[in-house]
């Protein structure tokens, strides 16, 4: 969510999202359960109205809304179906569907899980799942909220072994609409702009590595809408990882009833941290984060969420610690009002995996904001786009400027990469938006009253990460893959899991196993990683698919069947197409022109060696799916 001076104008990899969650996977990803879940139906908006009023809101430079809650009354003490298993194990379980949906999210008005029970949420292909969901997320508030997940059917599975009732109530469906005009996804993954710049580029991301872990997205619920929004988890000078986060003061405003978000819609917002592609390459699908619910205001730049005469910051202090293992870093910061000659911004656009901006001319003062404007890098031209407001300004010494409140800047018209975009001082924040405590940073960040100037980041986590890949994720009847470490850190020890019947082996100490798989259908694989004293675990459901040769290939297996290389190229594409169905192949330039386009061969060569360096996105389709990659040229 930027407020912008003017109106702006993907593909599928399997994840298991962290929200202070438990390992562990649903019963029914392992055995059979009863196939007669009954399911609840959602009306759904009128999404031609919710249309209509975005392209007003935009052109008055209000939030990026991507979803709406339609009104529910879920229970699991009355809806759903309970079965009651071997060894004193209950199972809960219900559907919630509503057609046209982009993505579903819940919210419950009342939540408490025993300490014997574990709550699931998964979609209809068991490809997304978020949980296990436990005790720990009980919070005296009695509300929670979940990531929204981009299915319109979705199925909670709660699992308990003893005596005890959940409260598991639901009053609200988050009902994700955004992507009505184009194939984006609604989460928020691959809708940015074409220009952007993944914050794990090389060159442009190489230098930020520790600072980029401060910055998260944040989903704020206001009444009865979603919106987008950036924010920095941000160091104090007591140095103790407090769970701060500093956004825009106006990502929290509802204009149309002139009021701030309620403490229980704050008590509701998500706070997705480590959301980013691993690599420069935007991955197949949206990759899975670590997640945060709930927040109180601590202090803000006014009373009437107003970018004018303001530096438009809200302090925001989360509900819970922050957990060791996600890994964060809490960004320092700098109040001198002195320009800055070269930095970063870091920030979420349209929701989309974590981006990075560069500007190399010194930003300007505008009174209570830096103006700044961005420049070409190697992979494209970083700007800011809706959501990445509240996102912060970075100096070449990592410490947070300011955050942003506004701007102009886009990747097209061609012109507006040299944009504007303004943001709010952090000296001006720190003690000038009034004299209170609840309008200044400095009581917050500052309690000791230490007068210091400026203050370096803290590392306030683990930099272990578990993740993997397997060289097939398509692997025919009786064959085997190879599944390698691909996280970070440099673990001493791994305990593979392959779940399902037929797969061998069905456990692993080795750092690269090789397993082979023996019957049809779609298996799940976990890692856990440990070095030291910290451990980190991976779970990805569904991700290895098993059939027999000639099987269809459904648009999973389309993504998977087509590689090129080299990339970045110095002119030459090769393309290697195993899709048994007719493809094209599409060039486009960054700002969507087509420069190439032709049925694809089962062994392609583009030649680009006439074109300027640069980025490029390769586009196929087979006429009723299409998948997207980026490219480098670099002669």
């Amino acid at each position: 969510m930027k407020k912008s001076f003017l109106f702006l104008s993907v593909i599928l990899s399997i994840s298991c999202f962290s929200q202070i969650s438990q390992d562990g996977i649903p019963l029914s990803f392992t055995q059979t359960l009863s196939r007669e879940v009954p399911t609840v139906i959602i009306t759904p908006p009128n999404t031609n109205a919710l249309e209509s009023e975005d392209n007003e809101n935009a052109l008055k430079g209000k939030p990026y809304r991507y979803a709406v809650q339609v009104e529910t009354d879920i229970d699991a003490a009355k809806d759903g179906m309970w079965e009651n298993l071997e060894n004193d194990i209950r199972v809960w379980r219900i559907n919630i569907k509503s057609e046209g949906a982009k993505a579903l999210g819940l919210y419950y008005n009342s939540f408490w899980i025993p300490s014997n029970g574990k709550l699931f949420v998964y979609n209809s292909d068991k490809t997304k799942l978020l949980g296990a969901y436990t005790n720990l997320n009980n919070h005296e508030s009695g509300v929670f909220a979940n990531e929204i997940i981009e299915d319109n059917k979705l199925t909670l599975e709660y699992i308990q072994k003893g005596e005890g009732n959940p409260t598991i109530k639901i009053n609200q469906v988050s009902y994700a609409y955004r992507s009505i005009k184009t194939a984006r996804s609604v989460s928020g993954f691959g809708d940015s702009e074409s220009c952007q710049v993944n914050v794990n580029c090389s060159p442009e991301g190489v230098n930020w590595q520790d600072v980029k872990r401060a910055v998260c997205r944040i989903s704020i619920k206001i009444g009865g809408n979603s919106y987008w929004c950036s924010g920095s988890f941000i160091n104090n000078t007591q140095q103790n990882c407090k769970p701060y986060v500093l956004t825009a003061d106006h990502c929290a405003y509802d204009d149309d009833n002139n009021s701030y978000a309620s403490s229980n819609d704050m008590n509701q917002w998500l706070f997705y941290f480590n959301y980013e592609a691993a690599e420069c390459e935007n991955p197949n699908s949206s990759p899975s984060s670590n997640t945060m619910t709930g927040c109180s205001r601590i202090s803000n730049s006014s009373a009437t969420g107003s970018i004018s005469n303001t530096s438009d910051f809200h302090l925001l202090e989360l509900n819970n610690d922050i957990p060791y293992d996600y890994g964060l870093f809490a960004a320092g910061w700098n109040r001198a009002n002195s320009a800055s000659t070269n930095g970063v911004g870091i920030h979420h656009p349209a929701g989309d995996i974590k981006k990075i901006s560069r500007y190399t001319q010194s930003t300007t003062s505008s009174g209570y904001d830096w103006r700044v404007k961005w420049s070409s890098t190697n992979n494209g031209h970083g700007v800011t786009e809706g959501g990445s407001s509240g996102s912060p300004l970075l100096n070449a010494n990592k410490q947070i400027t300011g955050n942003l409140s506004t701007g102009s800047s886009a990747c097209s018209p061609a012109f507006l990469l040299n944009g504007s975009d303004y943001y709010g001082k952090f000296s001006y924040s720190w003690d000038q938006n009034g004299n209170s405590s609840n309008r200044q940073l400095k009581p917050w960040l500052d309690p000791n009253n230490s007068g210091i100037i400026s203050l370096n980041g803290k590392i306030c986590g683990t930099t272990l990460f578990s993740n993997f890949q397997a060289s097939h994720t398509h692997v025919l009847t009786g064959y085997s893959t190879q599944f390698t470490y691909t996280g970070t850190g440099n673990p001493d020890s791994y305990e593979w899991t392959f779940y399902g019947a037929g797969v061998n082996p069905s456990t692993s100490n080795e750092p690269s196993p090789i397993v082979t798989y023996n019957n049809n259908g779609n298996y799940t694989v976990r890692l856990k990683v440990t070095e030291g004293n910290d451990e980190s675990s991976e779970i990805k459901s569904a991700y290895i698919l098993v059939n027999s040769e000639g099987s269809s290939l459904n648009i999973n297996e389309f993504k998977k069947s087509i590689y090129f290389y080299p990339n970045p190229t110095t002119g030459i594409v090769n393309i290697l197409n195993d899709n048994n169905e007719l493809t094209y192949v599409t060039v486009l330039d960054i700002f969507g022109k087509k420069i190439y386009s032709n049925k694809l061969l089962k062994n392609h060569k583009i030649n680009l060696s006439s074109f300027k360096n640069g980025v490029y996105l390769l586009e196929f389709s087979d006429g009723s799916q299409k998948i997207i990659k980026r490219l480098i040229l670099n002669r």
